[in-house]
């Protein structure tokens, strides 16, 4: 994760990324390390472009690679931890999974940091979907503008 300096505090820079399945339904991930689902992200690399690292952050927890550029939703704040915490959250319309058939695998990212993922209904929502998550969502549906807040 791309942790900047400025003056004597840090801030660190993520994305996320809305998957939107055929249907409407829009795609969710749960990590190991943290209780409920989301949205597939992660922290940016030094010298990466968001965008980019938008792109490789769904590839490597979802496994799904965008085939057009993801649309920047909003960028957002998370105050609510000791670092500063911006997030880029991309929304993506048109892809594939990675995979040679073309086929979803086994909804589990090959380094384990993703222990169960899927598409869910919009109005059928997993239990523990994250607070964030559900914003955006809610943003998304009824076109409304983006909050500065994660």
């Amino acid at each position: 994760m791309l942790i900047v300096r400025s003056g004597t505090q840090g801030v660190s820079l993520g994305v996320r990324v809305v998957v939107f399945g055929a249907d409407g339904a829009v795609f969710l991930v749960r990590h190991s390390y943290l209780d409920g689902w989301y949205f597939p992200g992660g922290g940016v690399d030094r010298g990466e472009l968001l965008v980019e690292a938008a792109k490789r952050e769904l590839c490597e927890e979802a496994r799904i690679i965008s085939l057009s550029e993801p649309q920047l939703l909003g960028i957002y704040l998370n105050d609510k931890r000791a670092l500063p915490d911006y997030i880029a959250c991309y929304v993506v319309k048109d892809w594939r999974w990675d995979s040679a058939t073309g086929e979803r695998l086994d909804g589990r990212s090959l380094d384990g940091e993703i222990i169960e993922s899927g598409f869910f209904d919009l109005d059928e929502l997993p239990d523990g979907i994250s607070i964030a998550t559900r914003a955006r969502l809610k943003e998304i549906a009824e076109g409304a503008d983006a909050a500065h807040y994660w």
